[in-house]
């Protein structure tokens, strides 16, 4: 009997140290955000404070890291006392740089009626799949480093990207 139970434990100790070896080994290749994860296309709203304006962009990011896109600001008028609004427009370009981990630097130029203005934005992958053995990201979440040059007076907004499925 103990002959008996020394053998079948023998291979469930083969098994168990074998699983966790390609465990481990797993671990160690945890798979790395790289410009690939974040090429497509992205719808991007960003509210500023409390409301005081909206942002509707759309983002293209290529396989190097260059991004191109379009914005509209929908934002109080200046000097209003009726509560009018203004909707400013522009194109913004630049670059993106990605870490292993999902964070990155947005460096953009904006372009509003011929002026130009670099912006940098922090940002953070928050959702992702695999696709082909890479991951690819689905959602990013993003912190404007830099005071607006759109809505003045205002220091940052924070806005969710969400990528156009298929891109």
């Amino acid at each position: 009997m103990l002959t008996r139970n020394i053998l079948l434990q023998v291979p469930l100790l083969l098994v168990l140290a074998q699983s966790s070896a390609l465990s481990g080994a797993a671990q160690e290749r945890q798979p790395c955000f790289t410009l690939a994860s974040i090429k497509g296309t992205y719808s991007v709203v960003g509210t500023y404070g409390a409301n005081i304006a909206i942002a509707l962009a759309k983002r293209y990011v290529d396989d190097a890291g260059n991004l191109t896109g379009t914005f509209l600001v929908n934002e109080p008028a200046s000097g209003s006392t009726t509560g009018a609004r203004t909707l400013v427009t522009g194109t913004q370009a630049g670059t993106v740089s990605v870490n292993c981990d999902g964070t990155g630097v947005v460096t953009r130029v904006l372009t509003v009626a011929g002026v130009q203005t670099v912006q940098m934005d922090d940002f953070l992958i928050t959702e992702a799949k695999f696709k082909d053995g890479e991951l690819i990201a689905t959602i990013i979440t993003d912190a404007q480093r830099t005071p607006s040059t759109i809505v003045p007076s205002f220091r940052g907004t924070f806005r969710p990207l969400g990528r156009k499925e298929g891109a």
